[in-house]
């Protein structure tokens, strides 16, 4: 597929006359396309009067072969003795479970929160003046902190992996946008289908997903080799046997990382940057980034 960059329209615009705008810039006719996609839509402010989304778009011709629309390949395994055990279900509990799944190893994951939408009303009643539960909040339960954090699917780092993952919140129910936008966002209503969609992916898979289900402690034998996971579930406690233990339970678990420190994992402090939230009126963002209040 040929790329072709810096191709502008109004917001609001009807994106099919993208077809038009990148055959005059490869010297062809409309007709001559036969796919296009969009690779990335980034909104152009800068000028208050004339605001524009300018895109790139991937087109193929007509004769070209076609590509595939992802080249992430996940090997199909055999499991071996127990299962990975996965400890948190945010983001990277969510895609280590997803493709442990798709690669047949049937993983368990232990979630120390509810489901979404159980976890949505705790935090709905918190919110609106009640008790706050220790287990169930904006930080502990299905799809973790970033689940209430407006949907914001944004990062700094350049990874080729980043698309195969948008394309998965976009396969599970968030708009196709998100997979092109310079600043994909999808809204924590939304946010919260796709992980929904995510977990009952992994369950018909064969996975098993255990809510209210905390991390304690772990199981190492003679070796010094983590052999299962200590659980603590509406309050009995077991040992769930594992051939790998995957920790991702965020930044906020310190009494995970004081159970880790305590049994003699090797740790380390990891340097974080802090920031200040200030909030702002709608109409007055408005006007300062498209010159117009809404």
């Amino acid at each position: 597929m040929k790329t072709v960059p810096n191709l502008t329209l109004a917001p609001g615009a009807d994106e099919r006359r993208l077809y038009e705008l990148a055959a005059k810039k490869l010297g062809v006719r409309p007709g001559a396309i036969e796919e296009l996609r969009i690779k990335r839509r980034s909104l152009d402010a800068r000028r208050k009067g004339a605001i524009k989304y300018v895109y790139t778009v991937d087109v193929r011709l007509k004769g070209e072969p076609a590509e595939g629309a992802d080249a992430y390949e996940i090997p199909r395994l055999t499991p071996c003795g127990a299962p990975p055990v996965i400890a948190g279900f945010g983001p990277a509990g969510m895609f280590c479970a997803l493709t442990l799944a798709r690669a047949g190893l049937r993983p368990i994951v232990l979630e120390r929160g509810a489901d979404v939408e159980t976890r949505a009303a705790k935090v709905a009643a918190f919110r609106a003046g009640g008790d706050l539960d220790a287990e169930c909040n904006v930080q502990f339960g299905e799809g973790g902190a970033g689940t209430f954090s407006d949907g914001k699917l944004n990062t700094g780092t350049h990874d080729k992996r980043i698309t195969h993952v948008l394309r998965e919140f976009y396969l599970h129910g968030a708009p196709e946008s998100v997979t092109y936008d310079a600043k994909p966002h999808v809204g924590t209503d939304v946010l919260s289908r796709v992980v929904k969609s995510v977990r009952e992916e992994i369950i018909s898979l064969g996975g098993e997903l255990r809510f209210n289900s905390r991390l304690a402690g772990l199981a190492i034998d003679e070796t010094g080799a983590v052999t299962g996971a200590r659980v603590v579930s509406g309050g009995a406690e077991y040992v769930e046997r594992c051939s790998a233990l995957v920790l991702a339970t965020g930044h906020s678990a310190r009494d995970t990382f004081e159970m880790l420190l305590a049994s003699g994992v090797p740790m380390e402090p990891k340097a974080f940057s802090l920031g200040a939230r200030i909030e702002h009126g709608q109409a007055a963002l408005d006007l300062a980034q498209y010159g117009v209040p809404r």
